[in-house]
């Protein structure tokens, strides 16, 4: 049974694995070790890619199952003690894997461990970890005080304000995008719900964990670098976000507070996408744009039900 599975979700990635692959394996000198990927049906070179690494066994997929799905499909197939999810466009510091395996021998009790993202400039991602998704924090990004007054816990306790990500400490959720997980607690849990094509995936898995007793755990020595500026002022991204967080609401809420999450969640991306048209809306790095909130509007119909069979 090695230390560590690796696991990469690919799909047309082919820009992005190369720099992914080389400091992985560069990380991983002196752990036991396995890397696995599973490609979701791409249609650029990202296999051609793959193949110069045998380091890495492909499993070559001729659909895209989304990101959750071809996750549980790697957790089958993997022997580690601990399975570390990694996006294939992050680029992975040296020590990052050994102080993800560190704090999990410390800590076996958190089950879920995250590591810190930083953008290429060297910027905390702020979502590396996150607070809880309440009615109080949708109405809050209802009425837009999360945009007004981001600093602040009252008005955006989802971001967890006051608090740089310079330190450890267990937290509510963790990103998705570099998470670890303990092959008891992954077994446990039924890895994750496959009904999320991609996005909250992540948040459902740590309810769950801490619903089941773990206490999902940042490590913040452990640092990975992910290129969060283009894709997260897309529309496209949004919808998808939105589409999760809808099914997250749907399928772990009471109904009656999923009704109204769910309305709050409208009501939100209706004012950003208003205040931007008349040049109300505030830029920010790091923040959608104003733009981008335009286009989740108009397509609200693709995500206020959340995915398919969300419900039941």
């Amino acid at each position: 049974m090695p230390e560590l599975s690796v696991l990469l979700v690919t799909y047309n990635s082919g820009r992005h694995i190369d720099a992914c692959l080389e400091s992985l394996l560069q990380a991983l000198d002196g752990i036991d070790s396995e890397i696995l990927v599973h490609d979701n049906g791409s249609t650029d070179d990202t296999l051609d890619r793959l193949r110069r690494y045998p380091q890495a066994a492909v499993e070559e997929g001729t659909t895209n199952l989304g990101f959750a799905a071809a996750c549980n499909l790697l957790g089958q197939r993997s022997r580690g003690r601990y399975l570390w999810f990694l996006n294939p466009d992050t680029k992975v510091h040296a020590a990052a894997a050994r102080r993800l395996v560190e704090a999990a021998d410390q800590r076996p009790d958190a089950g879920l461990y995250g590591a810190r993202t930083i953008t290429p400039g060297g910027r905390t991602v702020m979502a590396s970890a996150q607070g809880r998704m309440t009615l109080w924090s949708l109405m809050c990004f209802a009425t837009g005080m999360t945009t007004l007054a981001p600093s602040r816990r009252w008005s955006d306790p989802e971001s967890m304000p006051g608090w740089d990500r310079l330190t450890s400490r267990p937290v509510p959720a963790l990103s998705g995008g570099a998470l670890m997980v303990g092959r008891d607690a992954w077994l446990r849990l039924g890895g994750f719900d496959s009904r999320y094509f991609m996005y909250a995936e992540d948040i459902d898995l740590c309810q769950r964990a801490r619903r089941a007793g773990f206490l999902p755990y940042f490590v913040s020595e452990a640092i990975v670098e992910h290129e969060v500026g283009g894709s997260s002022s897309a529309g496209g991204k949004l919808v998808l976000l939105h589409r999760g967080k809808v099914t997250f609401l749907k399928k772990l809420w009471p109904p009656w507070q999923a009704y109204i999450g769910v309305h709050l969640l409208l009501a939100g991306v209706a004012l950003r996408a208003a205040a931007s048209r008349v040049g109300l809306f505030p830029e920010s790095p790091g923040r959608s744009s104003g733009s981008a909130w335009q286009e989740a509007w108009r397509r609200r119909d693709e995500w206020r039900l959340g995915w398919e069979g969300a419900a039941e």
